[in-house]
């Protein structure tokens, strides 16, 4: 059987603290099970198409009493006072988010996979424009060949095969773990006596260590209240520049509608983006400015809820300064990035010549509307051979580089971009480097 586990918080203890999901019922045991447990069922759930309306103008489909169906259940299981959760249909929908153990799955694969057999894995790069993206490869290799940047994308989901290939024979975990168990549901709770075992391990530090640079704050630190009335102002401000909105997994093609949501208000929009809980909160300026207290609802073009209510705040990406350190907010958790990290990172970057008095440029002043053209404007003043947006295409089939945006009569290269987040920045370092390398290897571009 191919099962989806959930671990629920430390601080969820009993099942009394679980509400029982709407549409759902509790279902109890029909066999003594060697564990506590408690499941909720939502059997037979009828809804007619959304698309049956509009071809009823033109068909007579009337007489069929076409609708579509759902079944979902949800098993919650109490093994050594952790409280375990396992899904069938959409029963995932029924978890309240903030319940649930973050990075339990994730913790679990890289305790258990074969460093060198990884097939999948799914990174965001937590900036004000956050990217997320999915890398699958045919055969199992090690992280490095994800080209990914392990300084600045997190890694939020993994999915390879184990060393022990007797534990199974593929696992993939984010916050949750997926993976072919072969046992009764009398066995299960031996199973996740086990799992929570493993997640507890240290051993993925020794291959990936990387994933703990950013380290989530304990629930009751003092600092988070801070951190969340710098946000709220933020959101009053309608601020765009250090706050966004990332979907909390990769974004599905089958979400085509959202409802945002307050205290009984709500309005619906094609598309989600920070743009529309600003609109959302404009068009009712006598709601409380609280992300906690605003939901987001994914549907399908049938208008059925895809997912469950979710408050705006698991939706919200924002990266702050507080007392000298540096936070971010990312699937409703903030994390202070790690001292080290920073430390290394500012250090290679004292090591970057400074050639700003010896090699000066002209102020990039407002009246400037975009990157190119200042690129014309200092192409022009200095007679810089403008090669903005012109490309090389090497031999081998690596895709198109820019080779710079101007190239002074000394051959300097200069690469330009408008500095709005670190993700420019990164992109800007990452053109360099590449036309740097080509330079150093390709005849055919130097």
């Amino acid at each position: 059987m191919n099962l989806t586990l959930y671990l629920l918080r430390e601080a969820v203890t009993t099942f009394e603290e679980l509400k029982t999901a709407s549409g759902y019922e509790i279902l109890q045991p029909s066999a003594d099970l060697p564990f506590p447990c408690l499941a909720w069922i939502q059997a037979n759930k009828p809804k007619a198409p959304r698309w049956s309306a509009w071809l009823g103008s033109a068909f007579d489909i009337q007489s069929f009493e076409l609708a579509n169906q759902s079944n979902s259940f949800v098993l919650f299981l109490d093994v050594d006072g952790r409280i375990f959760a396992t899904t069938f249909g959409h029963g995932f929908n029924a978890l309240e988010r903030n319940l649930i153990e973050p990075d339990f799955g994730l913790k679990v694969v890289l305790n258990k996979v074969d460093p060198n057999a990884l097939d999948t894995m799914d990174t965001r790069r937590v900036d004000r424009v956050s990217r997320q993206r999915r890398t699958h490869l045919n055969v199992g290799r090690g992280v490095n060949d994800f080209d990914i940047s392990t300084d600045t994308d997190w890694i939020r989901a993994v999915s390879g095969r184990p060393l022990d290939k007797s534990f199974a024979r593929k696992l993939a975990g984010s916050d949750s773990l997926k993976l072919p168990l072969d046992c009764t549901v009398s066995e299960l709770g031996e199973h996740c006596r086990g799992l929570l075992a493993t997640y507890r391990k240290k051993d993925y530090k020794k291959n990936f260590d990387f994933i703990d640079h950013l380290r989530p704050l304990k629930p009751k630190d003092p600092l988070i209240a801070e951190l969340e009335d710098k946000l709220n102002a933020l959101l009053a401000a309608r601020d765009q520049e250090q706050v966004s909105i990332a979907f909390p997994e990769m974004p599905d093609e089958s979400f085509t509608r959202w409802r945002v949501s307050s205290q009984r208000r709500y309005m619906h929009y094609d598309d989600l983006g920070l743009e529309h809980i600003y609109d959302f909160l404009n068009a009712h300026p006598d709601l409380p400015v609280e992300p906690h207290k605003i939901g987001l609802t994914g549907m399908d073009s049938e208008g059925m809820s895809l997912t469950q209510r979710d408050s705006l705040h698991f939706y919200l990406v924002a990266q702050l300064e507080l007392r000298r350190a540096t936070y971010v907010l990312s699937l409703g958790q903030w994390f202070k990035v790690d001292k080290d990290y920073i430390t290394q990172v500012r250090q290679r970057v004292r090591c970057i010549q400074d050639i700003t008095h010896t090699f000066p440029l002209p102020e990039w002043s407002a009246a400037f509307k975009d990157e190119s053209e200042y690129n014309q404007h200092v192409g022009q003043n200095k007679q810089w051979l403008i090669l903005d947006a012109k490309f090389f295409y090497p031999e081998k089939p690596q895709g198109k580089v820019e080779i710079c945006d101007l190239l002074s009569p000394e051959l300097d290269f200069i690469h330009v971009k408008d500095m709005k987040d670190s993700a420019t920045l990164s992109h800007l370092f990452s053109q360099g480097s590449v036309s740097a390398r080509l330079l150093r290897t390709d005849a055919a571009y130097s």
